[in-house]
């Protein structure tokens, strides 16, 4: 990708009211779910950017470390930086509701999900609500703590309106952060996400996957995920065994939270 083409798409990702170190944040990751950037590209330098986009050296640079601190790139000391790939041990990039805090108390565990299943659901409830369908693709996973603890998590989206979901096999979901899937297929990013939490007794098959008891009640998480203030994109439940380890759970789904792990 040419620096003109990357200074196009910071002319249409700039608008009112948005600082100028987001707007090119957006249009590094449009390029990257267009197609434009690939994983393992070389992304230009600071300076290289500096001179040929019409901004600030210091909001360059504060874009390039959110874009760091998110997963989508990855500095090499001494070589410079690039867009970063899917792991090939199957780490999660930048997760959003599986962030555990590892025991330094300023970074997270690394995730490793494995999709499991994937059908299609038409009991209604509250995914039904939540979506407005009446036809639901629900996708199951085994996400692995670090080697600690697994949690399960059943993902649920409107076939017809993401039907990526449907056609990726899912060993090429397992690895993946869903939310960059969902970028990828429609270029636009999660805006909002309500989350909900309670202690509930998970379904049999759920407590046996997170090895608990079947009548042991456990931490159970919902979210709900919104491409605009009232536009859900994805309904998700995940259930948490006993953990001495503590959640943190934003509702920006574009905060940060502690510095991502990068190499």
């Amino acid at each position: 990708m040419t620096l003109d083409e990357l200074a196009r798409l910071l002319d249409r990702s700039s608008r009112p009211g948005v600082p100028k170190y987001t707007a090119l944040r957006d249009a590094v990751v449009h390029a990257v779910a267009s197609g434009k950037f690939v994983p393992g590209d070389r992304v230009p330098n600071e300076q290289e950017l500096a001179g040929s986009l019409p901004m600030s050296l210091g909001t360059i640079q504060r874009a390039l470390r959110q874009l760091v601190e998110e997963g989508v790139i990855l500095r090499r000391q001494g070589q410079g930086s690039f867009i970063a790939g899917k792991s090939e041990d199957g780490e999660m990039a930048h997760p959003f509701h599986c962030r555990f805090v590892d025991d330094s108390g300023h970074g997270y565990l690394p995730v490793f999900p494995e999709a499991l299943e994937r059908h299609t659901i038409t009991a209604p409830g509250e995914w039904s609500r939540t979506l407005g369908v009446a036809q639901g693709l629900e996708i199951t996973r085994c996400i692995r703590i670090s080697d600690e603890f697994s949690v399960s998590s059943s993902f649920v989206v409107d076939p017809a309106r993401l039907p990526v979901f449907g056609k990726l096999p899912l060993r090429k979901l397992s690895g993946e952060n869903f939310k960059d899937v969902i970028f990828r297929a429609c270029g636009q990013a999660i805006q909002k996400i309500d989350i909900f939490m309670r202690q509930q007794t998970p379904p049999p098959d759920v407590a046996k996957l997170i090895g608990i008891g079947p009548q042991q009640p456990c931490m159970a998480l919902r979210a709900v995920a919104y491409l605009g203030e009232a536009d859900p994109i994805y309904y998700q439940q995940i259930f948490i065994p006993p953990t001495r380890r503590e959640l943190h759970i934003v509702s920006d789904s574009r905060a940060v939270g502690f510095k991502s792990r990068v190499s």
